[in-house]
């Protein structure tokens, strides 16, 4: 009989709040978190708004190491996932506690590290100009520390292994890449962990932000971000025959996976169970999927197979849907094809036109808002669709939140590279 895996804990920090609790609430008062950017100047960009995370997060991790609040100041994507932890700290440490040594793991989902262009100006107190090295020398004197962290550029491993640390857990820490999927595939890794006995809890999440110069310009070259030109509030339009491109946004969140001999040992009780999940590769085109929707098609179709369910036990799917014209399109042909007539039946909506695009936290947001939902009878609309895509082929949820029972949901993902990545929760 195939081990159980339950989900014990989970949090976020996200555009629509500071915690699960003020997330639910945004989520049901149809809060858009799509604003003017604040966090660097935008004069003579194309591009203006996104879904930042306004709230001030330095006072919950005031008490840290200097060197670790140097470290947050400059590294956006450190600052959120050392702000998740002490968000969730007295919940992790009693968990922790649990544990038998060597048990316990830790994988986050993180995007590329980018400098910190604004940070550097206001460092060096003047622009900055290219010569032969400058970049290196400025590096080398900035990060002359005596810690074994610097304030720029820090290995990759750093979010991981500062919650690793603290919490002792010394099985492993893992750090996954893989763009939009980097925090969906964590999820799936430590579940693998569990089901092979290499842990008995595993922690699992992401951490991203795309609100810095580069990476916010970098992603407007490409031609993902939305224009606005109907009003940065309704930018992203996911599966609206009129989309035209993603809302870039930021996000950091974490969920604690047990093993079923865990969770009777220390009796406790578990939020959800994860019942598998479904991974593929297309190896089509670096930043579009394969138009036939085939890689997509067959993620879908191993989450089910893995779960052991049929599309009939599915009551809801919080879809990728990131409002570019490939993306939607691809996921639409897909769930057309794995779920036949039962797509009609099966309600199905994208919250990216909420809380913007995480990229690499893209899939613990969305897992976490699928926690939520499950766990509160809600199924979010697509607030910003208007003229949805196909014939009603499939129950994009419009106009209106829904109440319903979520006894089975999926939350799917899919990035650069043609990466898939489709995971299954049962309530219990």
């Amino acid at each position: 009989m195939k081990k159980k895996v339950y989900v014990l804990d989970y949090d976020l920090i996200s555009p629509l709040g500071i915690g699960r609790e003020s997330v639910l609430k945004s989520l049901e008062s149809n809060y858009l978190a799509a604003k003017k950017i604040s966090r660097f100047p935008t004069i003579g960009l194309q591009i203006e708004f996104a879904a930042e995370i306004s709230d001030p997060l330095f006072d919950l991790y005031l008490k840290e190491d200097e060197m670790i609040i140097d470290v947050a100041k400059y590294d956006r994507k450190f600052e959120l996932a050392i702000a998740i932890y002490y968000i969730m700290e007295s919940r992790l440490q009693e968990i922790a506690s649990k544990t038998s040594q060597g048990k316990s793991g830790i994988v986050l989902g993180l995007g590329i590290d980018v400098p910190p262009l604004e940070a550097i100006r206001e460092l060096i107190g003047e622009k900055l100009t290219i010569s032969e090295n400058s970049f290196i020398d400025f590096f080398n004197k900035i990060n002359k520390t005596k810690g074994y962290i610097n304030k720029f550029l820090n290995p990759l491993d750093l979010s991981a292994l500062f919650i690793a640390k603290k919490l002792n857990l010394s099985a492993f820490q893992k750090t996954i890449m893989t763009a939009c999927v980097s925090s969906t595939q964590a999820i799936g890794i430590a579940y693998d962990s569990i089901l092979a006995d290499e842990t008995e809890v595993a922690i699992a999440g992401g951490t991203d932000s795309l609100i810095n110069t580069l990476a916010f310009i970098a992603f407007n070259k490409l031609g993902v971000l939305s224009t606005g030109k109907s009003g940065h509030e309704k930018a992203c339009k996911p599966f609206d025959i009129t989309r035209n491109g993603a809302l870039a946004g930021e996000a950091s969140g974490l969920c604690v996976l047990a093993s079923e001999e865990f969770v009777k040992k220390n009796n406790l009780t578990p939020k959800l169970e994860i019942l598998g999940y479904g991974n593929t590769l297309d190896a089509y085109n670096i930043t579009s999927p394969d138009p036939s929707g085939l890689g997509m098609s067959r993620a879908f179709e191993m989450a089910l197979k893995n779960s052991g369910i049929t599309p009939s036990d599915v009551d809801y799917i919080n879809l990728h849907g990131t409002g570019t014209r490939s993306n939607d399109e691809v996921e639409f042909k897909a769930i057309k094809k794995v779920f036949g007539e039962y797509a009609k039946s099966i309600p199905m909506s994208s919250t990216k036109d909420r809380h913007g695009h995480a990229i690499a936290s893209a899939g613990i947001q969305e897992f976490c808002i699928l926690c939520l939902c499950m766990e509160n009878d809600f199924i979010p609309c697509n607030i910003n669709l208007e003229k949805p895509i196909g014939n009603g082929e499939l129950d994009l949820v419009q106009n209106e939140n829904r109440r319903k029972k979520v006894n089975i949901g999926l939350t799917s993902n899919f990035a650069f590279g043609g990466v898939n990545t489709v995971i299954a929760l049962k309530k219990i």
